[in-house]
């Protein structure tokens, strides 16, 4: 019989607010590589290829799960030199994790890299790294994989792992790592028993401690160090992050959510409106106005179908455009 492969997308919102950000915002991107991979300088004006290919995993149950690895990407330099970069974003601890890791690896090895020379097969490993969103204190601060051949020859590799928990409001905006922006909630997890019980001491706390990186943010917006679409996705995705990691804490829920509701600037409505124009003027096609005109009137309130109804769309196409911008 033969075996099913199952298609998996993400498991998690948290890895879907990731994957968005590896390949909408390369040039948040770039900071976090610069900031993983020590001796990495990326200026920002390299080129990012996403590499959206399918990949298989090997589960316990014997079957193989599809699924389409966004974190993947090529970054080419002006001189054309090529590297290719695997991250990861890991949530919850998981053993099995660096198992995956080679699995991907050796996958996005042979895709991207591989040379074939008569009886020789030569391939490149990827540049990986993760991203722990949640981590102890006693945590490594690296996973090593060591690959032995038949002959007893071995070569190993370094997998280094960032901790989001080592990276505060200061330390975010001095290296303007807005990529870690979305996850901030997490830094404030071991408060949330505190907060749902009450404690005023706690809750006064964790309002000016997390409210003071969305303000400072919103001044780099408004003096230009950022760009609307960028800061208006960054809040969109915190927005996400928010409503899946308390889920089950309604008092930190309403507490963060209350500070994200002042975050979204009036004009920014009207910026993402004229620049989903622009957009579509030099994509030479009418995506970007569409796009502009769904993102604008969602913005302002209206109901999903009721876009779609307007802009004479499907509800499909709507959610797509709106999951692209962060907004759902």
């Amino acid at each position: 019989m033969e075996q099913e492969n199952k298609t998996n997308a993400g498991s998690t919102p948290f890895d879907d607010v990731f994957r968005t950000l590896v390949v909408e915002h390369s040039k948040l991107l770039i900071n976090l590589i610069n900031e993983m991979f020590p001796g990495t300088n990326y200026t920002g004006k390299e080129k990012t290829i996403p590499l959206n290919e399918t990949y298989f995993i090997n589960k316990e149950s014997g079957e193989q799960d599809k699924r389409i690895l966004d974190s993947a990407l090529a970054i080419i330099s002006s001189d054309g030199t090529e590297k290719i970069f695997h991250l990861e974003c890991q949530s919850t601890s998981d053993g099995s994790m660096i198992l995956r890791i080679f699995e991907y690896d050796t996958q996005i090895a042979l895709k991207t890299s591989s040379i074939v020379d008569s009886n020789v097969l030569e391939v490149t490993m990827p540049t990986t790294g993760i991203l722990f969103l949640r981590s102890s204190s006693s945590a490594p601060n690296k996973m090593t994989i060591k690959v032995k051949s038949p002959d007893e020859r071995s070569f190993s590799y370094e997998i280094p792992i960032m901790k989001l928990r080592n990276y505060d409001c200061d330390i975010i905006l001095e290296k303007e790592l807005y990529f870690l922006i979305p996850f901030y909630l997490f830094n404030f997890e071991a408060d949330f028993d505190k907060i749902e019980a009450g404690d005023m001491t706690v809750i006064e706390s964790f309002r000016k401690r997390f409210s003071e990186l969305y303000e400072r943010l919103k001044e780099r917006l408004e003096n230009g160090r950022i760009d609307v679409m960028t800061h208006h996705s960054i809040i969109m995705l915190t927005k996400k992050v928010i409503a899946a990691l308390a889920k089950s804490k309604s008092t930190v829920k309403e507490e963060a959510d209350k500070i994200m509701g002042g975050q979204v600037l009036d004009y920014e409505t009207k910026v993402i409106f004229r620049e989903g124009i622009q957009q579509g003027i030099e994509q030479g096609f009418e995506n970007g106005l569409e796009s502009g005109k769904i993102i604008a009137r969602f913005e302002d309130g209206m109901p999903i179908e009721e876009i779609a109804e307007r802009t004479n769309v499907s509800v499909e196409t709507v959610k797509s455009i709106l999951t692209k911008g962060g907004l759902i």
